[in-house]
């Protein structure tokens, strides 16, 4: 697919930038639009370790997971809802496991919307699987079998496809232990726009080709890294400002999806993604208090400003919800 350059903003002025409204809302899943003038919450949640042995174990898993979270949401009359899953290794790695991880939950949430009329999408996340035990293989052989989970998953029930790519890793992890600013800037801006043009353009032919939704991409393998070390108020091991910096940077780098095919909405953890629908006018998922289950976020309520999907941080699942 062609790649088409920003060259202006998407708002004339900041006052337009909304939380619940797009410039360019997307319709996705099953009767639900995102940007279109109201805020939806995304769910995220991770398997137990155990569950992993096996993919009938696992499809078991999200099945349980999935059935629990549609149960609490129609519970409480939410009128709509996204379910992210972000895959483990096993899924993207054995594309078909994804797939039928895929497959349970939609049938699951086609239920629910039947039964009830909760409007739903289901967002996969694909794991960057191109690497080696030492190093990264963007270009490798592991660059198919990534592209066939993209495929079977968005052939098997999801609707919005999505990934946290890792081009430009090596680099930027060499750079952040050293507070190396040039080097920080060169692994996000330049290597990890590079690779997001290229795989951003092939996920978005198979959306196109599976009537799907390439979604959006985020950062998380460089920038939450940075903001991760930097950790809460009481951490010293890296200046915030820094992690705040390769955060803003994380923007252009992230930005190439849009430029490539994606349509948004754009990952959770994308604390960078009010940065980028200023641009773009996608709509954009974002975290913040939510997230504080798993690392600590200083962000609060400031990053809901103009978020199209409210979410939390995938945590391991243990509870049935509906018995709390």
């Amino acid at each position: 697919m062609a790649v088409t350059r920003f060259t202006k903003m998407a708002y004339a002025k900041a006052d337009d930038m909304v939380f619940g409204k797009a410039v360019k809302p997307v319709k996705a899943g099953l009767g639900l639009e995102i940007g279109a003038g109201y805020t939806t919450p995304e769910v995220n949640y991770a398997p137990r370790p155990e569950a992993g042995a096996s993919k009938e174990k696992l499809v078991k898993e999200y099945e349980r997971i999935t059935t629990d979270i549609m149960a609490r949401m129609v519970q409480i009359g939410a009128p709509a809802v996204v379910l992210e899953t972000e895959h483990v290794q096993q899924m993207s790695n054995n594309p078909e496991w994804g797939a039928a991880v895929a497959h349970a939950q939609k049938t699951i949430m086609e239920d629910y919307h039947d039964e009830y009329g909760i409007k739903c999408a289901l967002r996969h996340t694909i794991g960057d699987i191109r690497e080696d035990r030492d190093y990264l293989k963007l270009r490798g052989d592991k660059y198919p079998v990534f592209l066939e989970a993209f495929e079977q998953c968005a052939k098997s029930g999801a609707d919005l496809l999505a990934v946290e790519s890792m081009g430009g890793k090596e680099v930027f992890d060499y750079a952040i232990l050293r507070n190396d600013m040039a080097g920080i800037l060169y692994g996000i801006g330049v290597l990890g726009s590079m690779d997001m043009e290229m795989i951003w353009q092939d996920i978005a032919a198979i959306a196109k080709k599976t009537g799907t939704v390439a979604a959006g991409d985020t950062d998380c393998a460089q920038a939450n890294t940075a903001m991760f070390i930097a950790g809460g108020l009481l951490d010293k091991n890296l200046a915030h400002t820094i992690a705040i910096i390769a955060r803003s940077i994380s923007a252009a780098r992230s930005l190439v999806a849009y430029e490539a095919g994606a349509v948004g909405p754009g990952k959770d953890c994308g604390y960078e993604n009010t940065i980028v629908k200023s641009v773009s006018g996608v709509p954009i998922a974002q975290e913040g208090k939510t997230s504080t289950c798993a690392h600590s976020d200083l962000m609060g309520n400031l990053t809901m400003q103009c978020c199209d999907l409210w979410s939390n941080e995938s945590v391991e699942y243990h509870l049935s919800l509906i018995h709390i």
